[in-house]
């Protein structure tokens, strides 16, 4: 999780300070860079992996993991947190009817037509990863107000590397993410389907018609986020 925070934050840092006060196509490569890097679904993809994990931990089916127990969970969560938005992103291809847009003040942005391969691709992603999340949160603290007094006991029967401590830390910070991070996900969701217009049938030669005529849009508007809601 931490590799895709540190990772958004750059990307919206870069974007917010080249393009602060304009829209200028003045940096190409780095938009293709840029839009292709996923932290949307990585982030909610890499918190519902440590869900998982912690559910796994209170689970009263949980045993002693062998080394060939934390090498496939490893597989697992690295597949999900890195291989789900890798492929998400090289799916955008499908549905993008622009190589980019750019927006004053925010930078490059995705530019896509709402058809099924945006919504299955990669709408959907981040609300699944999101209810996910919260299912085995919300399994996770009711096994442990369950278990509230035999709480050690429970977390070291898992015989994970996690101290009672160390899991209590990383339940609130999975938590407190996907509440924050469940909420925005549907959100965004809801938004990149509203700003779409209307539903498209899908067509390769309908979808890619304007990346000659037009492969970059660009909106002087300045962006400005509204908190209002």
């Amino acid at each position: 999780m931490g590799v895709w925070v540190v990772i958004a934050n750059l990307n919206e840092f870069v974007n917010a300070v080249v393009w602060f006060d304009n829209a200028a196509d003045r940096a190409p490569v780095w938009c293709d860079i840029s839009l292709s890097l996923g932290e949307q679904v990585g982030r909610l993809a890499a918190v519902f992996c440590i869900a998982r994990f912690l559910a796994d931990i209170v689970s009263p089916r949980a045993t002693a993991m062998t080394r060939q127990d934390r090498r496939r969970r490893a597989i697992f969560d690295y597949l999900i947190s890195f291989g789900v938005p890798i492929l998400v992103m090289a799916c955008h291809v499908i549905y993008q009817p622009n190589r980019y847009g750019i927006v004053r003040g925010l930078g490059c942005t995705f530019t896509q037509v709402m058809c099924w391969p945006a919504l299955v691709l990669r709408i959907i992603w981040p609300p699944i990863f999101a209810v996910g999340g919260m299912l085995y949160s919300a399994y996770t603290v009711y096994r442990l107000v369950r278990h509230r007094r035999n709480f050690r006991r429970v977390v070291a029967g898992a015989h994970s590397a996690l101290t009672t401590a160390r899991f209590i830390r990383l339940a609130a910070l999975s938590i407190s993410y996907l509440c924050i991070g469940g909420p925005l996900a549907f959100h965004s969701a809801v938004s990149y389907i509203e700003t779409s217009r209307r539903y498209t049938d899908y067509s390769w030669q309908y979808v890619h018609s304007a990346w000659k005529l037009e492969p970059v849009t660009i909106n002087e508007k300045l962006y400005v986020a509204d908190l209002s809601n």
